[in-house]
Formats: structure tokens, C-alpha cells, sequence
């Protein structure tokens, strides 16, 4: 069997609740990815409400979770790069380069891409109008910068090389699954991040993460970690360090 790929990818901290994309869901009837996985974690995990959801764009693969989601939790602010229906509670807002939320002195997100004249072109060109989210954590070590592409490919890295020269990156969830038209050797050179992630399901029929891909990683000597090695990856602050744990290791969110 062949599984399909999709995304998910929760931040929070005392205070601050966040979802990027709500995984992959193509049949209701069969597998809720929104009913049987995400909203299970954010119980077990006492989250009752999400601050923000930015939808990175409106791929199946990244917005699947998303009506479950919307009808079993309180959210505050969605943030896509199309607009979506949203409860009444909700308010909605595009998500473009240059939006900032300071969180408190400790955590602060940014919008590298898209640019706000471009959101028009979302529908055509949905990947490339990805919603890219760069997470700063401070007093983090060794991971404090983290870079959040979406579906976004070649085009799309290019032009963040260009607005930001000086971007520091010490974890990069590669586009687009890590396909073969996403991480660039030119990106990943510059960048130099200190570990790469890639979303992906085992056996997906795109073949993500694409072989090209890593062997560019491995031979930039970029460490790749995968859901499908891996499980779900988590990255949590003890004190001054950020801890790298599996899901796998830990099972419990899945239990009765």
C-alpha cells in the first residue's frame, strides 16, 4: 500500500497556541486525520483552543485536518493564502510576506513569502504561494531559527535568497516534501542549516523525500530527519537547550 503524504506542525508555549497546516485527509469515511490524530494530541497534550492557524495553502495534503479542526476547537486567528471558510468565532487574514507576532521576548514568527501583490495568483500557482513561516526561539541551543516552507520550490527559494541574504536557518523543514523541484543545492548551500525535516508518508507515491534531495543533504553534510524514519518530530525547550524527541519513542497520545 501506498500512503499518502501530509503535513501538520504544532508550536505552542505557556501561553501561545499554534497550528501550521492540519494534514493530509482525502476520504472522511474511512480515516479523519483531524478526528484520529491531531485532535487526540491536543487533548492529551491539554490544549482546548488554537491562538492561530496558518493554512500554508489549500492543498489537500496541508488543509485535510482542517474542517474537523475548525468545528472542534476554538480558533482565534486563520491565516491562509486563499481565503477559507471560517467559524463565527474565527477571523480570517492572508497570510503575506512581512506579517510578525511577537509572542512574548522569547518566541517571534514572520512571514517571508508571499509577497501581498502575488496572493492573487494562489489559486494558479498554489504551491509557490505557500505560506513561509520563519520561528525564532530564543536561548534555544543548538536550534533556535527554524524555517517553515510548505509546498514551496525553486522559485520560491530564490527569491527568499534574495530579500533576506543574511537568514539564519538552523532548521529547515524542506519543501514540498523534499521533492526533487524544492531545496535547491544553491538554498541549501547559503542556508546551511544545521538539520533538515521532511514531512512524508511511508511508501508515498511521490517518492518524497526525493533521492535527489538527499543526496544534496548528504552532501552538504546537512542531517535529514523524516516522519517516515521518525515518526512526528518534536522539538522542546528545556531551559536553555532544544531537545530532539520521537513520537515513536512515546506512544501514549495514541492509547484509550
Amino acid at each position: 500500500m501506498k500512503y499518502r503524504v501530509g503535513q501538520a506542525i504544532f508550536v505552542h508555549d505557556q501561553e501561545q497556541t499554534l497550528m501550521i497546516d492540519t494534514g493530509g485527509n482525502y476520504d472522511e469515511t474511512k480515516f479523519s486525520v483531524g478526528k484520529q490524530i491531531i485532535l487526540p494530541f491536543l487533548s492529551v497534550n491539554g490544549v482546548g483552543k488554537l491562538n492561530q492557524l496558518i493554512l500554508t495553502h489549500l492543498d489537500q495534503d496541508h488543509k485535510g485536518g482542517y474542517e474537523s479542526i475548525k468545528h472542534a476547537l476554538p480558533i482565534k486567528n486563520i491565516y491562509s493564502n486563499e481565503q477559507v471558510e471560517v467559524a463565527d468565532s474565527s477571523q480570517f487574514d492572508y497570510c503575506y510576506q512581512g506579517q510578525k507576532w511577537q509572542w512574548n521576548d522569547q518566541v517571534a514568527l514572520t512571514v517571508l513569502s508571499p509577497k501581498a501583490e502575488q496572493l492573487g495568483n494562489a489559486k494558479d500557482e498554489k504551491n509557490e504561494m505557500s505560506c513561509v513561516v520563519y520561528l525564532q526561539v530564543k536561548n534555544a541551543q543548538p536550534y533556535q531559527n527554524f524555517l517553515l516552507m510548505g509546498d514551496a520550490g525553486w522559485p520560491t527559494e530564490y527569491q527568499i535568497l534574495q530579500d533576506y541574504p543574511d537568514l539564519k536557518v538552523d532548521v529547515l523543514v524542506l519543501g514540498h516534501h523534499g521533492s526533487r523541484h524544492s531545496s535547491a543545492y544553491a538554498f541549501l548551500k547559503q542556508l546551511n542549516p544545521k538539520l533538515a525535516v521532511a514531512s512524508a508518508g511511508f511508501n508515498n507515491r511521490y517518492g518524497h523525500p526525493s533521492t535527489v534531495v538527499q543526496s544534496r543533504l548528504k552532501e552538504l553534510k546537512i542531517p535529514l530527519l523524516t516522519t517516515i524514519e521518525q515518526g512526528s518530530i518534536h522539538f522542546s525547550k528545556h531551559k536553555s537547550i532544544m531537545v530532539i524527541e520521537f513520537e515513536r519513542d512515546s506512544k501514549q497520545w495514541l492509547k484509550p
